[in-house]
């Protein structure tokens, strides 16, 4: 799976045959607004095939895939059920998947990305497991994620979904006898903007982690409709804390402190009244 293209994956239990014609009337009946999708599909696209989709604005490929994610794609796909345990079993009844890859990379991402998750929640509806992002390291219950979109226009809720749901995912890596976990994003290069991680006191993970998903998600939100980047140095504050930016060095035996796009590191600093665990 290439690194350097912006892509969303969609698992089944076994490829569905639809038409051109179904994918447009099932998007005509979850947006007012769907997007103008011109395709040209396989004849059957049960089996191994190729297709494309196109946009005035985006070419996206469609691939049919009659074979498992294995390796490090199912490998990227896993790492966020942590934080999202629901989709492991989802995950394990895949045999076959759909990707969906636009080409080539746009000078506006996010919107991409949004158009590409509008056409993979569509796809989704033929007896979808799963909708991941190997280059964000996610995973989510495709069932879970249209009931969610159930009572609204799914264009829009996309285009309101954080960045760091389906785009870019958190990971948190755990080190061997240390007590302390490194929480990061992963695939922001893509986004045109740094990846962002933290650390994290395993005595405080329950109250770090929200608190994490919200402070990157402002950062990177900040960053993708600003054209602005945050760098080291600078500060912020919520109502709790003081955010500190610093650079995160590369360490080239060390995946989970690499990325593209280079790493900014997350301080946390508390504000008076506010006791937390020391690390």
């Amino acid at each position: 799976m290439p690194k350097d293209r912006i892509s969303l994956q969609i698992l089944f239990q076994t490829l569905p045959n639809f038409s051109e014609r179904e994918l447009t009337e099932l998007a005509a009946n979850v947006s007012h607004r769907a997007p103008a999708f011109r395709y040209q599909l396989p004849k059957d696209t049960s089996v191994d095939a190729e297709g494309g989709a196109a946009t005035d604005n985006h070419k996206i490929k469609i691939s049919f895939c009659n074979r498992k994610l294995e390796g490090q794609a199912l490998a990227q796909i896993c790492a966020h059920i942590r934080l999202v345990p629901d989709a492991a079993e989802k995950i394990e009844q895949h045999a076959s998947y759909i990707e969906l890859s636009v080409e080539p990379n746009p000078a506006k991402p996010l919107d991409a990305y949004q158009v590409l998750a509008f056409l993979a929640c569509v796809i989704a509806t033929q007896s979808g497991l799963i909708i991941a992002n190997i280059n964000g390291f996610t995973s989510f219950n495709a069932a879970q994620i249209l009931t969610l979109f159930a009572d609204e226009d799914w264009l829009d809720a996309i285009e309101n979904m954080p960045p760091l749901f389906l785009f870019s995912g958190p990971v948190i890596h755990e080190f061997d006898d240390n007590e302390l976990l490194w929480m990061r994003s992963y695939g922001n290069h893509l986004l045109g903007i740094p990846d962002l991680g933290t650390i994290i006191s395993k005595e405080i993970l329950q109250e770090y982690v929200p608190m994490t998903l919200e402070v990157f998600d402002n950062i990177m939100s900040y960053m993708i409709e600003s054209g602005s980047k945050v760098e080291p140095g600078h500060t912020m504050e919520s109502e709790s804390v003081v955010i500190n930016v610093r650079d995160q060095p590369a360490r080239p035996d060390q995946y989970f402190y690499q990325s593209p796009s280079g790493m900014l590191r997350i301080e946390y600093t508390p504000k008076p009244g506010l006791i937390l665990p020391r690390f």
